[in-house]
């Protein structure tokens, strides 16, 4: 067994430990060492981050209570050698993960759901509960939750003896085997956890609930606490305010401006719509029998589509609508009868370089070539 120092201090940064063992698996080495500050990877938190004598720490695992830590070079068994943590990245994850035992004792206590899924990396930390929480549901409980913070209880982790446990009450994902370690909040929950923690709900400053998604019947819960949630709250801030200089607007007229934008474009859309439809019936009525295929710029697929559906009902035979994309580059929608369509195309692409495809009586894609040559094809 290793002896887990993160158990007893979850503020060690460094530490001293003896190497006992050293076996090389594929490219890196497994130390173990008789101590260890370095939490490995489990209960859905990936493992610290840190450098031991100098080297940057890979992965730390733990199989049979053994704690392996994986790094490049070799360490001579026998050696003491100095660990240091990343301390910011494991105050991080502490925040984050008290913060998810506050929502879960929660949840727990008011609606019986219990979380059957945490996952906690560096960018995200997402709780998953076997039940819904709507929107009011989820308001209340994140209030509670930053109550809890705001009143500052402790948090401490420990192992509790046989009898101890027997009579205790507490939240467990899955049936738990040998030593049992208890991370209890004061007043707000008791869980089954391996993961070092924050000494008081004070440390985690704010828990911020950011959205939610249903998931097998239950629901999913993206937070952030602590430092996160506040370099959350700086980035929007400082996106809301580039937005509100951008639209002339006051932070909380945005929305109801950005709401009348989006009525306006819609409008305007409307309008070009029914402009570029008029543009097709003018090119249509000037059309002849000859134009087998029409250039014009600015084209999107849709309206090339029209435009070659129009042709081939006034003309017949094969019609194809093209815009200019880039040099020698033309987005393209061709029509015609089904069967002769798709013979015209074969040998299209067999003498182009095209990209597309179609059914009905119709085609579209994207060609590199010559345009003139293009419309050669066509008229041949």
């Amino acid at each position: 067994m290793t002896k887990k120092l993160y158990d007893e201090n979850s503020y060690l940064k460094e530490f001293e430990a003896k190497v006992l063992s050293c076996d090389k698996t594929d490219e890196v080495y497994k130390i173990v060492l008789d101590k260890t500050a370095f939490f490995p990877e489990g209960g859905g938190q990936p493992a610290d981050k840190g450098e031991i004598s100098g080297q940057d720490v890979l992965d730390v695992q733990i199989e049979d209570e053994v704690i392996f830590h994986y790094l490049k070079s070799p360490l001579n068994v026998g050696d003491t050698v100095k660990g240091e943590i990343d301390f910011d990245t494991r105050y991080d994850r502490m925040q984050n993960h008290s913060g998810e035992h506050i929502i879960s004792g929660i949840v727990n206590s008011l609606y019986g759901y219990e979380n059957v899924g945490f996952h906690l990396s560096d960018e995200t930390v997402t709780l998953d509960f076997n039940g819904i929480l709507d929107d009011v549901m989820l308001r209340d409980v994140e209030l509670r939750a930053n109550k809890v913070v705001w009143n500052n209880v402790k948090i401490r982790g420990y192992y509790p003896d046989d009898d101890t446990l027997k009579n205790l009450s507490y939240r467990s994902k899955k049936e738990l085997s040998g030593a049992i370690r208890i991370v209890e909040i004061e007043g707000c929950d008791r869980c089954a956890c391996c993961a070092p923690h924050v000494k008081s709900s004070g440390e985690i400053g704010v828990i911020k609930m950011l959205s939610t998604e249903k998931i097998r019947g239950g629901t999913r819960i993206f937070i952030k606490c602590g430092k996160r949630a506040l370099d959350d709250y700086a980035e929007r801030v400082n996106v809301m305010s580039k937005v509100s200089n951008l639209m002339a607007l006051k932070p909380n007229e945005i929305f109801e401006g950005t709401e009348k934008l989006y009525s306006n474009l819609y409008e305007i859309k409307g309008e070009n719509t029914n402009l570029q439809k008029r543009l097709i019936n003018v090119l249509i009525s000037k059309s002849l029998p000859e134009d087998y295929l029409l250039l014009e710029e600015g084209f999107s697929v849709k309206e090339l589509q029209l435009l070659a559906d129009s042709l081939y009902k006034k003309h017949g035979m094969i019609r194809g609508a093209f815009s200019n994309v880039e040099a020698s580059t033309y987005s393209f929608a061709i029509c015609g009868e089904e069967t002769l369509l798709n013979d015209f195309f074969a040998r299209f692409k067999d003498l182009f370089k095209v990209r597309g495809g179609g059914r009905n009586g119709m085609v579209q894609g994207t060609v590199e070539g010559n345009i003139e040559e293009i419309k050669s094809f066509f008229k041949f």
